[in-house]
């Protein structure tokens, strides 16, 4: 019964964590503190997509299993809609219950834009991603971490992980498979 609850507790809690990233409401969220992720080297994507837009994107063709081998074993993906988001998420499989999980996850939102992004508790820091507008919140219950990422003027993607140990390698994986797999493959201006 206990490997049934840690098996179904991630699933759950990134779920709700992907749930709390949904809200629509208008108004700009005040960041707690202001980060800037280094810019990697590779090719960079325009600040400001303008008119870039998601809806002929699928999420499982933005996140790869290729793209999660660095952090573990994976299951096979779930492509799914979630709270209005079109959703890829992979979970790890685990040998034993003391091994971490983890859940690496890609939503794509057609109609909810980079300041929409909702404060889950850790509040909201702004990103440049590749040298794209991003967004990342964090939270602590349901450990997880966003990075959102702006797409044209009305869209956004997120690149979500939970059930992990911590918040911050939460968040340096969720930056990580932001800057390195899911940004390059987004529409440029």
């Amino acid at each position: 019964m206990k490997l049934l609850v840690r098996a179904v507790l991630p699933v759950a809690a990134g779920a709700l964590l992907l749930a709390g990233c949904t809200d629509t409401r208008n108004g700009t969220p005040s960041p707690v503190g202001s980060a800037t992720s280094e810019p990697s080297t590779g090719e960079s994507s325009s600040a400001n997509p303008g008119g870039a837009d998601t809806t002929s994107l699928e999420p499982c063709t933005l996140l790869i299993a290729a793209d999660v081998t660095a952090y573990g074993t994976f299951k096979e993906p779930e492509d799914k809609k979630l709270g209005g988001a079109r959703v890829c998420s992979y979970q790890k499989q685990r040998t034993d219950a003391s091994e971490e999980g983890a859940i690496i996850g890609v939503a794509i939102r057609d109609n909810a834009p980079l300041d929409s992004v909702v404060d889950t508790g850790g509040g909201i820091k702004d990103l440049d991603v590749n040298g794209r507008k991003a967004k990342q919140a964090s939270s602590q219950s349901p450990l997880g971490c966003t990075v959102a990422l702006g797409v044209g003027d009305k869209a956004r993607v997120d690149v979500n992980v939970t059930a992990v140990d911590t918040v911050e390698k939460a968040c340096q994986m969720a930056n990580e498979v932001a800057t390195k797999a899911v940004e390059p493959r987004l529409p440029k201006a």
